[in-house]
């Protein structure tokens, strides 16, 4: 029996395996909803606060300084430390607090835990207000939400079947759904570069499962199931093609922003490999069998 035979006699045994791993991201998105009131961890640019750069090449002990800044400022303190990608040497750290009122406060404590002085040339600072960052977030997720209804509008109008085009919808759901789990497990701090992301997100997954369904449903030369191994054969290139890239610059880039969006995308992409192919096929197969 080859792959193409057991997959079409188990695929709804098949189906188990997305439905059990959709339970298991749904419950790590709620725990974190409900320890936090949250479904993210969010930075200064949503939540508000202050954002301090320090540019030195002292090697600093990042969580020492981190409790002694929180002890000094009586506040939750966060220091991500900065690299070169090349040579690995340290470029600085980036500090950020959620009260805008303690700016000078911050700058005393760090000249005083780094033993440096701080000028223009080594230290820089961004402030965000609590009601801009609060704004932005919801903003960001207005255009989510806006985003999976015209997406959903352009399925319908595509395919003009309810189980093919919900299944679509659906699957771009479960790689939203995926990579707010894995960053809420991860701890990360998302920014608004990240909620970019997740936007662009809704684009890469859906177009692997446009193609599986316009092979299935639209197509007519060949058999059923190699039409859509044809289809899995492009998705898969183009996905791992993406995954590939996404991958390099999230290694190789110096840039924090960059990293979080490189992140997100291609943990979303390695689940729509599941979504598609595991749990989007299934359903179109049960789908063509139920109305022949």
């Amino acid at each position: 029996m080859d792959i193409k035979e057991f997959y079409h006699k188990n695929y709804k045994k098949i189906l188990l395996i997305p439905l059990v791993l959709f339970i298991i991201l749904l419950s790590v998105v709620i725990i974190k909803y409900e320890k936090t009131g949250e479904l993210i961890n969010k930075d200064v640019s949503l939540s508000g606060g202050i954002s301090a750069t320090v540019y030195t090449s002292q090697n600093i002990d990042v969580k020492t300084l981190q409790s002694k800044l929180s002890s000094d400022l009586k506040e939750q303190i966060f220091i991500r430390p900065l690299r070169d990608y090349t040579t690995n040497e340290n470029k600085g750290i980036a500090v950020e607090v959620s009260n805008t009122k303690i700016n000078e406060e911050l700058k005393t404590s760090l000249e005083k835990n780094l033993n440096i002085a701080l000028t223009a040339e080594n230290y820089s600072v961004e402030e965000t207000g609590s009601n801009l960052g609060a704004s932005f977030y919801k903003e960001m997720l207005i255009a989510i939400f806006v985003a999976f209804i015209l997406m959903g509008i352009v399925v319908f109008i595509t395919f003009r079947t309810f189980i093919p085009s919900i299944a679509v919808v659906f699957a771009a759901l479960f790689d939203i759904l995926a990579a707010l789990a894995v960053i809420d497990f991860l701890d990360v701090r998302i920014s608004t570069a990240g909620i970019a992301a997740l936007l662009l997100v809704i684009g890469y997954s859906i177009d692997t499962d446009i193609l599986l369904t316009t092979k299935l449903l639209k197509r007519r030369e060949g058999e059923l199931m190699d039409r859509a191994v044809d289809a899995i054969k492009t998705g898969l290139t183009m996905t791992l093609t993406t995954v590939a890239a996404v991958t390099a610059g999230y290694i190789f880039t110096n840039s924090l922003i960059f990293k979080q969006m490189f992140l997100i995308i291609a943990v979303a992409l390695i689940f729509d490999i599941i979504a598609t192919y595991l749990m989007n096929l299934g359903i179109l197969l049960w789908y063509i069998e139920r109305k022949k």
